[in-house]
């Protein structure tokens, strides 16, 4: 029996349309994932189901029976629960107190708590669902894992019997995701239906019963997990075959050369805490260095440093010999720095600037696009046209607004902004972060090419998978310091995954220096 129903279910924003008449059906007792590019409506369809948006037309059903979810309250009333991406906890307040947020146990008539009972009852729920918690603890001193399993527990306290997840494991440890899959798994055995959003295959083919591929809003097709692989759903999101696994053979040893170096480096955020605490790396000719960690351990405000968005309180850093702590990013560009930033639309390209203004920005003062002050737009079209031959950069409207782009070709335009200046070092921060996984294989190609000439690589990313794949040596960040080194020979998901959670594993390899 279907548990979850959706039919020709369409949600419209003005002239846009996120999702087209999509229908598909969970079962009672299935793990399914959903699966799809980033802005291919996958997140929007979850958001109905939760009651967060409301169809344009369409209907859900549960258990044969059509509901109308007009809030998250009435979704949880129909038995439906939602972990979003981004936790939506109290840091301060304890484990048992989030849990219990809304709807506290009050002693008698009277409209005081009843601690030692909420306790009790989060202890059970706990010790029912084997999560390793401790009621007492407070939310901000526990890990990323462990306030999933939180969220998790709020929703079940709730009574739901259909749990989604929305990219469940995007800030999670290798250990951490290894847990999750176990405890969805035995949440399943106990009744209970569960919905997964994400875009990581290996984890789809491990932990789903069937799969429902999304593109541009419209499905594309429903298949039972034991009959599909990696690569076949790939294809299905894609529309062609995509090449997974890198191939990162090395054509030359790294050199002695240090092209970049970074010694004691910390700074302070708007708090006055220290988010980067004394840093050290060096960075040889031909060589990714890969910097791994959970989100928040300081990885930004690192790249900040490194590409003069902050300013650092001890440290230096040198590039080709030469002292540019703090320089600004057009000083950093001009000694030869390509910078991919994190977030491509609040640091590295304007929205409402056109494709070929987005192709020359940074670089608007170099003598090639710009005499006397007066640009040449004869050569900035020149430059547009050579970056779309040469990166496979497919576009609409060439006179359009880069917002008009998708999230992979707005990302080629700022990969193929910076490597085309020829620079001899690139940071690449979260490089392919919201980018469909045809541009993925692209863009780590560009990255492996331009490793190959001879050139740095300073890659910044959440996704392991991207760190363990192209990095040739890598540094693992924990609360704003190094947690640890590893060269590519030496290095396993597991070791990683300790050092991604600070805790030093038995034996640790050491970065190429």
């Amino acid at each position: 029996m279907s548990m979850i129903e959706v039919v020709d279910l369409t949600k419209k924003f003005g002239d846009f349309t996120a999702n087209d008449k999509i229908s598909l059906s969970v079962e009672e007792q299935e793990i399914k994932c959903i699966v799809g590019e980033n802005g291919a409506g996958k997140s929007t369809l979850m958001n109905m189901l939760y009651g967060l948006l409301q169809p344009t037309s369409g209907k859900i059903l549960i258990r044969g029976k059509e509901v109308q979810m007009n809030s998250p309250i009435d979704a949880i009333a129909n038995g439906i629960g939602m972990v979003h991406q981004h936790f939506k906890l109290v840091p301060s307040l304890t484990v048992y107190e989030n849990i219990l947020l809304g709807v506290e146990i009050k002693k008698g008539k009277s409209p005081f708590v009843d601690s030692k009972t909420e306790i009790e009852k989060v202890q059970k729920l706990i010790d029912e669902y084997h999560f390793e918690l401790n009621p007492l603890d407070k939310i901000e001193d526990i890990s990323v894992g462990g306030r999933q399993r939180v969220e998790i527990l709020k929703m079940l306290y709730r009574n739901v019997d259909i749990l989604i997840l929305d990219e469940p494991t995007a800030v999670l440890t290798p250990q951490e995701v290894d847990d999750l899959m176990v405890s969805l798994k035995n949440m399943k055995k106990q009744g209970k239906t569960i919905i997964v959003i994400t875009h990581k295959l290996r984890e789809v083919m491990e932990l789903s019963d069937s799969i429902t591929v999304i593109k541009q809003g419209k499905v594309i097709g429903h298949v039972k997990t034991k009959d599909t692989n990696e690569s076949e759903l790939a294809q299905m999101m894609v529309g062609r075959n995509v090449v997974l696994t890198v191939n990162n053979e090395r054509k030359e040893p790294i050199a002695d050369e240090v092209i970049y170096e970074v010694k004691d480096l910390s700074t302070i955020n708007d708090y006055g805490k220290e988010v980067v605490s004394e840093i050290s790396f060096k960075v040889h000719k031909g060589e990714i260095l890969g910097v791994a960690g959970v989100e928040g351990n300081g990885q930004s405000e690192l790249v900040k440093l490194m590409t003069g968005l902050m300013e650092s309180t001890k440290g230096t850093v040198t590039f080709l010999g030469k002292d540019v702590t703090n320089d600004w990013p057009a000083q950093l560009r001009k000694s030869g720095v390509g910078i991919i930033p994190e977030d491509r639309y609040a640091q590295g390209l304007c929205g409402d600037m056109n494709i070929s203004e987005n192709c020359i920005a940074g670089y608007h003062g170099s003598p090639d696009v710009c005499k006397r002050g007066i640009f040449d737009q004869k050569a900035i079209r020149a430059k547009r046209d050579k970056y779309i031959e040469e990166f496979d950069i497919r576009i609409g409207d060439l006179n359009g607004n880069v917002s008009s782009l998708s999230g992979g070709n707005a990302q080629k335009i700022i990969v193929a902004r910076e490597l085309s200046a020829g620079p001899k070092l690139l940071i690449a921060c979260q490089p392919t972060r919201g980018v469909d996984i045809g541009s993925i294989e692209f863009i780590h190609k560009q990255i492996l090419k331009f490793r190959d000439e001879g050139n740095a690589v300073i890659l910044v990313s959440s996704e392991l998978s991207e760190i363990l794949s192209l990095s040739d040596n890598m540094i693992v960040m924990y609360k704003g310091k190094i947690s640890g080194r590893v060269c590519q020979d030496e290095v396993t998901t597991a070791s990683i995954g300790l050092l991604m959670a600070g805790i030093q594993p038995g034996e640790k390899g050491a970065a190429h220096e």
